[in-house]
């Protein structure tokens, strides 16, 4: 294990946070998954959900890796794996990505994933989770 102190960790989740965000803002407009094919703009914000998605997942891994899986096997209700098994499908099977999965993504997972986050930060704010930090 690499040795992360705490601050780092909350940055790094702070990080995931804000890209949750800015996700979540950048596709409010988007309807349907055909929204992210409708045209060359659309398919721009398409391309930035998916660097999203795959920053998010390799953050989230590195966190898990970085605290030996402890940390978030504090938050079992979350699908922490599934979020790093979408940020391997982006990275590594092109092909793969399907615009309907992206979509039913941004518009089921992100919100729930957002609240599981600030609960995260806020047990480790609060000292909760130091054991899993060292």
């Amino acid at each position: 294990m690499q040795f992360t102190s705490k601050e780092e960790l909350a940055d790094m989740l702070r990080f995931v946070e804000r890209q949750t965000v800015f996700t979540i803002e950048t596709t409010a407009k988007v309807e349907t998954y055909h929204d992210f094919l409708a045209s060359q703009e659309a398919m721009v914000l398409f391309n930035s959900t998916c660097m999203c998605l795959q920053t998010i997942g390799e953050t989230i891994r590195r966190v898990d890796e970085r605290t030996s899986e402890r940390l978030f096997a504090c938050y079992p209700e979350t699908p922490w794996k599934k979020v790093i098994g979408m940020r391997n499908i982006i990275s590594h099977e092109y092909l793969s990505i399907d615009p309907q999965v992206i979509f039913a993504t941004v518009k089921t997972r992100l919100n729930p994933l957002l609240s599981d986050l600030r609960r995260v930060l806020s047990d480790i704010d609060a000292g909760l989770r130091d054991e899993e930090l060292k």
